[in-house]
């Protein structure tokens, strides 16, 4: 990285509790957004956060993740490419409240490009009413000054931010090291260059587990290296379960963009992508969308490693994995497919009308015996007010004061 780089670390508790404020924020403007499009990978988990805040206000969001291709490193780009909008187009009406949200907002371009893409194929349908919601806004840098954009913070345009997700671009290859990875977190640092790690068994007496946002961070970078370790399977695509399993799959996807950078691997690292999932009204289904680009890029000597950051009775994951061979065929091999938890539930009572072709992860970390919870998801909680109060006051007042 050269000099001339300034960096600003954003740890994991700092991003949950401010994609927690840019919720307050938005929804203080009077906005309502009938559907959100959180813009994959940074913008995922800030949408996570975004979306706890207005589902505690009783405001329920069509949100969904889109997938875009515009970075090639630090302080450079390339042109932008779109994945996954053919759902949001199909759904959105004239009179919808649009929301898109992103972890910064620099020139605007990948923005612009959503929303062109969006106009074009929904034309007298296309939402009127857009707003764009991020982390981070570098004024210096913005394209388009017309779009209204909220922000919680304005960062000056030479600085580099970096997320807690993050590792690749951190590491210098000409000079083998890892500086910038201590620097950001000695204990992310000693993860990825340790392990393999062995599952453990988790017991409570408790009917659940709230979960830290560093506590979920350290350990979906312990999976990615257990995947990482396994000789025999390496990933071609990498799939993670919106809304559930994203905060898992980017570390796991950027350990193995560490691991071929260090290793001085000569292999491409894995297309990594965000497939839309929702429960179903009957208990065994699940609803999955968004899917189109997968069916046309996988074949049948693809490896495929689905991710989620919980399984309990894996209707999620088995409705992705039916859904692509029943579109695919024979350009899907059940046998190159592996599933990647941090947790699993051995104990989940699922209902299934039929024999589900995964009902184990292949890679999991930690065993449990109670529902775990993770830190956006406190409207899970039993009284969550009173509840929050007593995990976590800091938390609880951005969302009850």
């Amino acid at each position: 990285m050269t000099s001339e780089i300034k960096l600003l670390h954003i740890g994991a508790r700092e991003l949950l509790l401010d994609s927690f404020r840019l919720g307050r924020k938005v929804y203080e403007t009077g906005f309502r957004p009938r559907h959100a499009v959180s813009i994959w990978r940074g913008g995922t988990p800030v949408g996570l956060g975004l979306d706890a805040y207005f589902r505690m206000q009783g405001l329920f969001i069509n949100h969904t993740s889109i997938a875009t291709a515009s970075y090639t490193g630090i302080d450079s780009r390339e042109s932008v490419t779109v994945k996954g909008l053919e759902h949001l187009v199909k759904a959105v009406c004239a009179e919808d409240p649009l929301l898109i949200i992103d972890d910064v907002y620099e020139s605007g371009n990948t923005i612009e490009r959503i929303i062109e893409l969006i106009r074009k194929g929904a034309r007298a349908n296309a939402p009127e009413n857009i707003m764009v919601a991020t982390l981070h806004h570098k004024p210096g840098r913005n394209l388009h000054p017309g779009r209204r954009v909220i922000s919680l913070k304005s960062i000056d345009e030479d600085v580099w931010i970096d997320y807690p997700h993050e590792l690749s671009d951190l590491y210098e290859a000409a000079e083998k090291s890892d500086d910038l990875i201590i620097k950001k977190d000695p204990t992310i640092h000693e993860i990825i260059n340790g392990g393999p790690y062995e599952p453990e068994i988790i017991t409570t007496e408790k009917p659940f587990k709230f979960l830290t946002s560093n506590e979920l961070l350290y350990d979906s970078f312990k999976l990615g290296v257990n995947i990482f370790n396994d000789s025999e399977f390496f990933p071609d695509f990498i799939i993670a379960l919106w809304p559930g399993g994203v905060v898992t799959g980017l570390p796991v996807h950027e350990v193995f963009k560490y691991m071929i950078s260090k290793k001085g691997l000569e292999i491409k690292s894995p297309d990594h992508i965000s497939i839309n999932t929702s429960r179903h009204y009957q208990s065994y289904r699940a609803n999955i969308i968004g899917m189109k680009y997968l069916e046309e890029k996988i074949n049948k000597d693809h490896n495929v490693l689905v991710i989620d950051t919980t399984f309990r009775g894996g209707k999620l994951v088995n409705g992705v994995i039916e859904n692509l061979k029943k579109t695919l065929k024979r350009n899907l091999s059940l046998n190159r497919i592996r599933v990647a938890s941090v947790y699993y539930n051995p104990n989940d009572r699922s209902t299934w009308i039929t024999n589900p072709i995964i009902q184990k992860p292949h890679y999991y970390l930690k065993q449990v015996d109670c529902e775990i919870i993770y830190p956006q998801n406190i409207h899970k909680l039993n009284a969550p007010r009173q509840t929050l109060n007593n995990l976590d006051p800091e938390m609880a007042e951005i969302f009850f004061s």
